[in-house]
């Protein structure tokens, strides 16, 4: 993996801050200390491998959240493998928001893929791997000068290993616990004083039991008899494990008849697998010829059928035109219907009175009409001033009555009695007209009834007021929709005549299509542009014909070709077809199953093969099953009168045994011999553990160190310009100095022991190389090298960037001088 490209969005001091590698071997980077070197190189494995690492124990993986309050923290690493896939790894983290390590999104070749995509490529690794083999800087040199001279020999020998520290670490710790524990020449661990205790409480113990001479007689006996009791048990098991394998032997002998049963089966079969393989080729190749052959020569025939179908399709399609004109008179039927409709909408509308009479027919019009014209006209009755003549004359006339006794007493008599004459006049006629206009009121009110009864039939079987009615319009607006009415029923005949014509055509294409096709417009206009189609595509029949005889010749004659190559090798097989050809294929092939399961049976046999053999021959298989088995019933009664007597002599034992002192002191015995037991426990339990850790560190550096010799040698050699040249590795390891003198680590100066160390770090990383290449990262590693050392770490890094890319971050000018690159140059604060 090569790393393109380094884009920072906000990272400790940075914000938006992008860096191109120029080269995929060897990149520098400058600046002044604070400037951001070491932010770089934390952002680098923080991107990869998750943020807010500050709870880590190793002070290089700490927390670079922004210093400015932005978001989100993070940013992309570009990556390009040896097959030139681009990987880009964007890790991001808003605060508050989402995972501490950050949200990691990665891209391949610019699409989203699942992370494993990525870290299947570099095998899995952890950050912990990662910053141990790949970053040199001055924590990896602090640690180097922290651990003493006489541990570094193991931190050295062990760097083979993975996460060899904390193995290492772990051991020291397992071994701390178990001297904690118990020490040989120690009087205060817990153990050396549980054994001290255990000695004075056996004494103790041994001084209670004198008392009982008995019960030692006792326990003597007992021992003895337990001895031969062991010892009979013993000769019991062996003569049980005899029975057992005899019995073994007697399972197997039906696999030994087997076995001579298959091996009676065997014989010799000629048969060549390549020329079976071949010949079952050539069959198939003959079986799909014929196949092909008959797919051909039904096409051919397929294609007479359908020219006799062209005809027929041409009638079809040539409709098209005229159930276009059907639709469009179809869908004016309905545009009329819809219209017309609305017309007599309308005359409803404007005239309330034509819902009465639409129902009507002519006859019933003429009839309504005649009605009409037999109604009396309505009379209108006489007025109330007209019909109050004489109540009005006689009033007149008492006033003038009056007006004459007045006038008759008043002034002259003459006068008085001629105007009440004239007032007695008009008061008799007043009276004699009130009563003819009674009369006249009474025939009026008859002839107004008659004339309303009339009226009110008229009205009851028409459903119309007479006194309202416009007949004559009336009669007009029903002769115009009786009009309206017709049309529309000479529309829907029309339509309905349409419909029939297309469902004929609709059933002719159905039975073209072989399919049903709805009698409807669209339907049928769709079918016949499919019928269109089909005699579009008909035009490409004739040439498909000739190709496909050219097919049908070609295809012939590879298939004579090809039946006289199958028969030669029938031929060269000795057999006369085919099914002949799979029988003598499955003969051969039971033949190998025979041999298989011969092998497979004596390999079950295995050893016992000569021996079940010799004793099935003989017949002395059962018989020595005969012996042992009585053997063993004698050895079980020997024992069964053994275990009697040990069982008497311990109950004895036991009623010699129950005094309490004796039983205190066992008790207080047994109670410290199980601490005992337990803190023994725990202690083995710890400096197990601790020797296995070394025995598997041991075992990985035993795996690759070796690996990493020679190449660390050659690293030790250029950084300690050739003073010392070798590395040696026996029981302790030793570097040989230029004068052939061999030194121990331990006693190498702080500054070897970094080279050293170095040299062998990157050994390990050129060893991994073919499974995880990555970045080497080399913060500022060189500050303890002289001028001299600086000339030897450019051929060094020369070396190492062949293979594996080497980014390098550094404040010595003197070094960037020396390499000849242009550095990706950044000050304190700044880009």
């Amino acid at each position: 993996m090569k790393l393109k490209k380094i884009k920072i969005v906000n990272f400790g001091q940075f914000s938006n801050v992008t860096f191109d590698l120029s080269s995929p071997k060897l990149n520098v980077f400058y600046g002044t200390n604070e400037a951001g070197k070491s932010t770089v190189v934390a952002f680098i494995k923080q991107i990869m491998f998750g943020f807010h690492l500050k709870k880590q124990s190793s002070a290089f993986f700490e927390d670079y959240t922004p210093l400015a309050r932005v978001s989100p923290m993070g940013g992309s690493l570009f990556f390009e493998n040896d097959r030139g896939d681009c990987f880009e790894l964007e890790r991001l983290y808003a605060g508050g928001k989402g995972l501490k390590g950050g949200t990691l999104t990665v891209k391949l070749n610019e699409q989203i893929v699942p992370e494993s995509v990525f870290f299947e490529e570099i095998k899995n690794i952890d950050g912990d791997f990662y910053a141990d083999s790949f970053i040199f800087n001055q924590d990896m040199l602090a640690k180097v000068e922290k651990i003493q001279q006489t541990d570094l020999l193991e931190r050295i020998y062990y760097l083979g290993a993975s996460n060899s520290d904390q193995l290492i670490d772990l051991r020291d710790d397992f071994a701390k616990k178990a001297s904690e524990i118990f020490k040989k020449m120690g009087s205060n661990p817990p153990l050396n004083v549980l054994f001290n205790k255990l000695k004075d409480q056996r004494i103790k113990v041994d001084e209670a039991e004198n008392e009982f001479n008995d019960y030692r007689t006792l326990s003597e006996q007992e021992k003895t008899q337990a001895s031969a009791l062991r010892e009979q048990e013993q000769a019991l098991q062996k003569l049980q494990s005899e029975q057992e394998q005899l019995r073994q032997l007697q399972n197997q002998v039906p696999n030994y008849r087997k076995l001579i049963e298959l091996e009676r089966e065997v014989e010799q079969v000629e048969f060549d697998p390549e020329k079976y393989q071949e010949a079952q080729r050539l069959d198939l190749e003959g079986k799909n010829l014929q196949k092909e052959q008959s797919e051909l020569e039904q096409q051919l025939a397929n294609f007479s059928s359908n020219d006799e179908n062209q005809n027929s399709l041409k009638l079809l399609v040539q409709k098209k035109p005229e159930i276009l004109q059907w639709r469009a008179e179809d869908r004016d039927c309905q545009q009329d219907f819809q219209q017309v409709s609305q017309q007599q909408e309308q005359l409803l509308t404007l005239n309330p009175d034509l819902h009465q009479i639409t129902n009507l027919t002519q006859a019933d019009i003429i009839q309504l009409q005649n009605d009409f014209e037999k109604l009396p006209a309505s009379e209108d009755n006489t007025s109330s001033s007209e019909n109050a003549v004489g109540k009005y004359a006689a009033i007149g006339s008492g006033l003038i009555i009056v007006i004459g006794i007045i006038l008759f007493v008043v002034s002259s008599p003459l006068i008085g009695g001629l105007v009440m004459l004239i007032g007695l006049v008009g008061a008799c006629w007043g009276i004699g007209k009130q009563k003819q206009e009674k009369r006249v009121l009474n025939q009026q009110a008859k002839q107004a009834k008659l004339i309303k009864e009339q009226r009110i039939t008229f009205s009851h079987k028409y459903g119309l007021n007479p006194d309202q009615l416009d007949l004559h319009s009336l009669v007009n607006e029903w002769r115009q929709y009786q009009m309206l009415e017709q049309k529309k029923q000479n529309d829907l005949q029309h339509e309905r005549e349409l419909n029939e014509q297309l469902a004929k055509i609709a059933m002719k294409i159905s039975a073209t299509l072989d399919c049903s096709i709805e009698p409807s417009f669209e339907a049928v206009i769709a079918s016949l542009d499919e019928l269109e189609n089909r005699l579009a595509n008909s035009r490409h029949i004739a040439d498909q014909r000739i190709d496909l005889q050219k097919r049908l010749a070609k295809t012939q004659a590879e298939l004579h070709d090809l039946n006289l190559r199958l028969k030669t090798a029938f031929a060269q097989a000795q057999v006369q077809d085919m099914t002949e050809y799979q029988a003598l294929q499955a003969k051969s092939t039971r033949q190998a199953e025979l041999k298989t399961k011969i092998s497979l049976l004596k390999d079950n046999l295995g050893e016992n093969l000569a021996e079940i053999k010799q004793l099935q021959e003989s017949d002395q298989l059962a018989k020595k099953l005969e012996t042992v088995q009585i053997k063993i019933d004698q050895k079980q009664e020997v024992i069964k009168d053994l275990q009697t007597k040990d069982a008497e002599t311990k109950v004895k034992m036991t009623n010699l045994a129950n005094s309490n002192a004796v039983f205190a002191a066992k008790q207080e015995l047994a109670n410290t011999e199980t601490e005992f037991r337990n803190l023994s426990i725990e202690y083995l339990a710890n400096l197990a553990a601790s020797k296995w850790i070394s025995r598997a560190l041991d075992l990985a550096s035993n795996e690759r160190f070796p690996k990493m010799l020679k190449t660390a040698k050659e690293y030790l050699r250029l950084l300690t310009n050739n003073r010392y040249n070798s590395l040696n590795i026996d029981k302790k390891l030793t570097v040989t100095r230029f004068d052939g003198k061999k030194i121990k680590v331990q006693y190498l100066s702080r500054g070897t022991s970094e080279q050293l160390y170095f040299a062998l770090k990157l050994a390990f990383v050129e060893q991994i190389k073919d499974q995880i290449n990555l970045p080497i990262l080399i913060d500022d590693s060189f500050v303890n090298f002289d001028d001299q050392r600086v000339n030897q770490i450019k051929q060094l890094l020369g070396q190492v960037s062949e293979n594996n890319q080497v980014l390098i971050f550094t404040a010595q000018a003197g070094l960037v001088e020396k390499l000849q690159l242009k550095p990706l140059t950044f000050t304190k604060g700044t880009e």
